[in-house]
């Protein structure tokens, strides 16, 4: 029985240890986790902080997020509790029925849950009307609102009979929709459409692993928009020429993006999809239009396959009407850091391209910036602004938070003022909302 004894007490020192040979050593090359982490730093060692158990305190997180086959165990881990318990190890994520992955927002912008107020929008829609008409004559740029398609809109039957206790309300998607309708102002939604071809398309427009539309999606919405501006703005643009349709079982990267961050062992299941392989034609001596796109991240399905360079001969993109592309691969830019009037003089069109219609915020503070600046008369936000300049202590407080964040100080008077404006405007939705 000794030798049993001796073999068992081997092995277990082996288990102990093979994690940290492969800390060390590397073995087996093991593939990263996706999503965001915080990083975990070895703490510096000290004599007094090992005294004082300091030491200890940052050194044991680091070696659990970095010990051997840690990345494996952690998919391993979570597996299990998908497999077993629908339980998904990602912040915000869902499993729905037929384990169809949802995202929270998705969800309670379907639900209404968020609905931001009748008065906030119709304020967003008249001043988003203004620009229009301003733009147009002004500046000859074309405005354009795009409503991104939502999953929870576009699959409500797979959201859990948990989450369906709250009484369904108007959305801001359906709101905005109805009164930039009534407006006048420059719309495609593709939210409705795509709820509308969901029971007939033959194909998946919206993936059961991924956040954003198909690829599929987002090449029928692409062809829609070039349609669409080419009536608008009466001239020819470049046409996607489809060579094929390519169908597989299994997902491209783009269009799992939940499931990934869920970091599992196995991919979940899904349907057969569908990519278009295509081609761009331009059969014109006219240049390509000018374009900049204030967006979410459905934006980047049509920039990463090449949609977007071949339609405009120019193309810029603000992230949440913050971060700015192209600048932003080179150095960090902010939007609050270049001169608005010129950012838009020089396009042909301004594209504002949301899902779930920005969550209530639609433009993410684009319409507030740019009406503000290009109205002449009165305005509140403009009261607002006079207010700062009449108080020495706010002032003083305005100049700090410029320089901490490394921005032009009318600049963030200006975001001050109008995010007062807007609390202001929601106080007055919630009162008056029925």
């Amino acid at each position: 029985m000794t030798w049993i004894k001796s073999t068992v007490f081997i092995m277990a020192l082996a288990l102990f240890a093979i994690p940290a040979v492969q800390k060390v050593f590397n073995i087996i090359p093991s593939a990263g986790l996706e999503g965001y982490f915080v990083p975990s730093l070895r703490p510096a060692f000290t004599f007094s902080r090992l005294i004082t158990g300091e030491y200890q305190q940052q050194m044991a997180p680091h070696l659990d997020k970095t010990v051997g086959f840690h990345n494996e165990l952690t998919r391993l881990i979570n597996q299990c509790d998908y497999s077993f318990f629908s339980v998904p190890h990602a912040a915000r994520i869902i499993v729905g029925k037929n384990d169809l992955l949802h995202d929270e927002f998705h969800i309670n912008a379907y639900l209404g849950k968020d609905f931001i107020g009748e008065r906030y929008i119709d304020d967003k829609v008249a001043r988003l009307k203004y620009l229009q008409e301003f733009l147009l004559a002004k500046k000859g740029v074309t405005l354009v609102v795009i409503l991104a398609p939502g999953k929870g809109c576009y699959y409500p039957d797979h959201i859990p009979d948990r989450l369906l206790s709250f009484k369904k309300k108007i959305t801001n998607d359906e709101y905005y929709s109805s009164q930039l309708k009534k407006s006048g102002v420059n719309l495609i939604d593709f939210n409705q459409w795509f709820v509308s071809q969901r029971d007939t398309t033959q194909h998946v427009l919206y993936p059961k692993t991924g956040v954003h539309w198909s690829s599929y999606g987002a090449w029928l919405c692409a062809d829609s928009l070039t349609r669409y501006l080419e009536a608008l703005l009466d001239r020819p643009l470049p046409h996607m020429i489809l060579d094929s349709l390519v169908q597989q079982p299994v997902t491209q990267r783009v269009d799992n993006d939940m499931d990934r961050v869920l970091n599992l062992m196995w991919r979940i299941p899904v349907p057969m999809m569908t990519y278009p392989v295509f081609h761009h034609l331009y059969q014109s001596t006219l240049p390509k239009p000018a374009a900049l796109f204030i967006s979410d991240s459905f934006y980047w399905n049509w920039h990463n396959t090449g949609i977007i360079k071949n339609t405009f001969r120019r193309a810029e993109m603000w992230y949440y009407d913050k971060d700015v592309y192209p600048m932003q691969l080179i150095r960090p830019t902010n939007t609050a850091q270049i001169d608005l009037d010129q950012a838009i003089s020089r396009q042909d069109v301004v594209v504002l391209l949301q899902t779930n219609a920005g969550y209530g915020n639609l433009g993410n503070g684009f319409v507030d910036r740019a009406y503000e600046f290009y109205y002449p008369g009165a305005t509140p936000v403009k009261k607002i602004l006079t207010t700062f300049r009449s108080n020495t202590g706010m002032m003083d407080i305005l100049k700090k938070k410029a320089e901490e964040q490394h921005l032009p100080l009318e600049s963030v008077m200006m975001s001050d003022a109008i995010y007062l404006y807007n609390k202001e405007l929601k106080r007055i939705s919630k009162h008056t909302q029925p």
